[in-house]
């Protein structure tokens, strides 16, 4: 370091300035012409004759604004102007690629004043930050942050750049949203590393993590900044990374950051494991809010490596959270399939989210193909931790979601099926969440239906039904649906078995069946998805036992079980906006009316419900974004657009089953025409059974269809 002189240091007494003199007696009332002159003369104050002085006037500065009368009086400009230019000035001199000057102490002397009045004239004080703002001080102050000297003296350097930062941002946004363009976010990022501890740099910490939390509060502003600067969020991650390896006592790296690692371990206390935590906490929820908000960023970390930390830091998490508690009662409100169950491990949580949210993205799917990773999965799945299980499960669900994949994995490892049923059958509602979810995309490709049919699927799901977890009953469903398309017979078997002793969750009545309990489920439950999910299983079991002969039919209809009534509230509820669900209900009541026998009056069932009073099947409402329908969806003509979204606000009464079917014969408004011929298709076997049937139909549902519906099929 080049030392300069004495006289240099101390200032040129020769040298009267305004400055000089105000350092003599400083008083509030001669600021203005101290503030002038560094403006009039911004080279003249930074000269090596000088420096020292103006350093020293701007430490009298900030210790005069410590008091917010003070500071309020002088938020006039002037002072925010000469802190603003002095600071680009001093940045200039000291800044990133730029040799050791004459005098360097000097200047890192100015620069710590020039900062500290920063950071206490912008103190609870807007009228100073915007004045900052409109003279460029925010594009230094950001600038400032990467010269070299702020982590050689930690304290005060980084101590003052930070402090400022943290003030100017606080609560204003046009400042904070200065400080991101200028790209303050990067060096928040670079002090928080492990490697950067020495120096007692950990001190300053807490300052860095309250500043950085300031400038990501606004969570769009933030992603579209790291949206706009790629390396930015794997740097962030590998920052929280080295933390949580610190944290853990995990020193297996190599070189330089080694050696630091095993120091830091040695001088460990207190505070910098306070500081450690504190900055962990800071990388992780920024982290995650930007992810959440941007698919750009969510993008940008799929690579197994990313993957891997993240898993790293979730294990640390659960590892650093306590045993797994007690099962604790099955919660009845529905839960976005997309997210994994709260644990109650807030941390974790969210680590948990961001792999899920990453790992859902179609970028995302080349890396099941990374031996490391997936092997990484596969264990995890297997062990005995649950956190870890359910996230390993999620994230294997989420990149096995091609056909291909699916297959290979239900054929290649059989064992990595078995432990996910065995989560979904047993597991904490977590992991039998994320379990479940797996082996429903497991099920879709047709290679791997037998497999999982194999492995004993089918009865595990059933089981499932009519669980109180709305995912994981959702799931349960959606396995069953996509066996029965293909694997029918044992799916049908597994929902028409008796059961010994209760429900798992709903303490059935001994030996009831799962279709029974299934239709319990479907007619009771207020949550769309589950209603048109479990409806939509129901038709492929009445399609299975009457068109496919995956059964035969007198088990079924020894049970005496109303398949009717669930379709028929399918077809008035969800018509108009899901048509597919509508067909494919009209359908299997084709199929049950024309195998209507007197042990199965599926017919009369049909007639009855076209008696408003009968059919009455309470209130429709728009499902919500966390009640998902599969299926496709036909839009309404564009002429009905407006309207359609109007209604679909509004909880309304729903149509009667006989005004359906009118409308749909005589298609009036938006109908699919492949359910005006189902309809008819309908009508026409109802009509043969009224030939053949000796028993009587409701005399009043009869009239409905002889006098209202029929008319209408010519």
């Amino acid at each position: 370091m080049v030392i300069s002189t004495k006289a240099q240091r101390e200032g040129d007494a020769s040298s009267d300035t305004p400055v000089t003199q105000w350092l003599d007696a400083p008083t509030e009332d001669s600021v203005k012409t101290v503030v002038t002159y560094m403006l009039e003369h911004p080279s003249q104050s930074i000269s090596s004759t000088h420096i020292v002085a103006t350093a020293k006037a701007f430490k009298q500065l900030a210790d005069m604004c410590r008091d917010p009368d003070v500071r309020t009086r002088l938020a006039d400009g002037a002072l925010a102007a000469a802190s603003s230019l002095l600071l680009e000035r001093v940045v200039a001199e000291l800044g990133p690629g730029t040799e050791q000057i004459n005098g360097h102490a000097e200047h890192v002397f100015l620069l710590v004043q020039v900062l500290r009045c920063i950071c206490n004239q912008s103190a609870d004080t807007d009228a100073a930050r915007t004045q900052l703002l409109e003279h460029g001080g925010t594009a230094a102050l950001a600038r400032a942050l990467n010269i070299d000297d702020v982590w050689r003296q930690p304290v005060p350097v980084a101590q003052a750049a930070f402090g400022a930062v943290l003030n100017v941002s606080l609560d204003h946004k046009l400042c904070t949203q200065a400080l991101v363009d200028a790209c303050a976010i990067e060096p928040h990022i670079s002090a928080l590393r492990v490697h950067g501890l020495g120096n007692g740099a950990h001190s300053v910490w807490p300052l860095v993590c309250s500043s950085l939390d300031n400038l990501c509060e606004d969570a769009e502003a933030a992603a579209t900044h790291f949206e706009q600067h790629a390396g930015l969020a794997s740097n962030m991650l590998q920052a929280l990374a080295e933390i949580t390896a610190q944290l853990a006592n995990i020193a297996s790296v190599s070189g330089e950051v080694a050696e630091q690692f095993v120091q830091i371990k040695e001088q460990q206390d207190a505070d910098v494991t306070a500081a450690l935590r504190g900055a962990q906490r800071t990388l992780l929820w920024n982290l995650c809010e930007v992810l959440e908000k941007s698919s750009v960023v969510r993008l940008q970390l799929c690579e197994p490596v990313y993957m891997h930390q993240m898993f790293d830091i979730l294990a640390y998490y659960v590892a650093t959270g306590g045993p797994d508690e007690p099962t604790q009662p099955e919660p009845s409100v529905a839960q976005p399939p997309s997210r994994p169950l709260p644990q109650g491990n807030r941390n974790a949580d969210a680590t948990a989210q961001m792999i899920v949210g990453v790992s859902g993205e179609d970028a995302a799917l080349s890396m099941f193909d990374d031996s490391g990773l997936q092997q990484r999965l596969f264990a995890q799945l297997a062990q005995s931790e649950s956190a870890l299980a359910a996230a390993a499960a999620l994230c294997l669900g989420n990149l096995a979601r091609t056909d291909a994949h699916c297959t290979q994995l239900a054929e290649t490892h059989p064992d990595v099926v078995q432990a996910a049923i065995a989560w979904f059958e047993s597991g904490e509602v977590r992991v039998r969440h994320a379990a479940s979810g797996l082996l429903k995309n497991l099920c879709v490709p047709a290679p791997a239906k037998a497999r999982m049919v194999e492995l004993g699927l089918p009865a595990v799901a059933a089981r499932n039904v009519d669980t109180a977890v709305v995912p994981v009953q959702a799931n349960a469903i959606g396995i069953l649906r996509h066996l029965a398309n293909g694997c029918a017979e044992p799916t049908v078997q597994a929902l028409l078995a008796q059961e010994p002793g209760k429900s798992k969750d709903q303490g059935q009545d001994q030996g009831q069946c799962a279709l029974a309990r299934l239709l319990t489920a479907v007619r009771s439950t207020d949550i769309d998805g589950i209603r048109c999910e479990g409806t939509r299983l129901v038709a492929a079991v009445a399609k299975a036992v009457y068109l496919k002969r995956a059964c035969d039919a007198q088990d079924l209809e020894a049970r005496g079980l109303d398949l009717v009534a669930p379709l028929v509230r399918l077809v008035v509820l969800d018509g108009q906006r899901h048509p597919l669900l509508q067909q494919e209900s009209l359908v299997a009541l084709t199929v049950l009316v024309a195998a209507s026998s007197d042990n199965a009056p599926y017919a009369h069932a049909v007639v009855r419900c076209l008696v408003p009073e009968t059919a009455a099947v309470g209130t429709v409402s728009e499902p919500t974004e966390d009640e998902p329908i599969e299926g496709d969806t036909i839009e309404a003509n564009d002429a009905d657009d407006e309207t359609a979204e109007a209604d679909d606000a509004e909880t309304t009464a729903p149509d009667s089953f006989t005004n359906v079917l009118k409308r749909l014969l005589t298609q009036s408004g938006p109908v699919w025409p492949q359910s005006t011929m189902q309809a008819k298709s309908l009508i026409t076997q109802l009509t043969t059974q009224l030939n053949v049937q000796s028993s009587p139909f409701d005399p009043a549902g009869l009239d409905i269809l002889r006098t209202e519906i029929l008319p209408l099929t010519n």
